[in-house]
């Protein structure tokens, strides 16, 4: 199975208002096509570390639910199919996942905005569960180590 079939496979396990607008927008944007910046940098890139993301997820998420993990992992780097506009693009996938109606818990909602380990400036990154933290720390270790970019910052 190719990522773009598995992707779509895993997004219609989510069973919320929304994820059909959400496939629409990842089938009419570049997220089956573009690279990511320092690592899968070929056509299809932003999709591969997606799910390469989402597999490191699953091995380790004992206590999550398999919805969350699917829209954070999947979901995290959405914000770089848009422009940048100032914002992190944790942030600018927020927006997408709301233009698109899809329904997100708190927890998933702030391990996608922070996932590059960044509060917004002058903020303390105050997590509020345990299943947000888990999930945040996944995304930060599988996002960045995976990719060699720890410590690096996120880009």
């Amino acid at each position: 199975m190719n990522d773009k079939n598995r992707i779509i496979e895993l997004v219609n396990t989510i069973k919320r208002t929304g994820t059909d607008k959400v496939l629409e927008y990842l089938d009419a944007s570049s997220y089956f096509t573009r690279g990511c910046y320092s690592h899968h940098t070929g056509e299809g890139g932003l999709a591969r570390h997606s799910l390469e993301v989402y597999d490191s997820m699953c091995h380790h998420a004992g206590g999550l639910s398999p919805e969350s993990i699917v829209v954070a992992a999947l979901f995290h780097d959405l914000g770089k199919t848009r422009p940048s506009d100032g914002r992190g693009h944790g942030q600018r996938s927020l927006d997408i996942l709301e233009e698109c109606g899809l329904p997100l818990t708190d927890d998933e909602r702030k391990a996608i905005a922070y996932h590059c380990g960044k509060a917004p400036a002058g903020r303390l990154l105050v997590v509020p569960s345990l299943i947000c933290c888990k999930l945040l720390r996944l995304l930060i270790r599988y996002d960045m180590v995976s990719t060699g970019r720890w410590k690096a910052g996120c880009r």
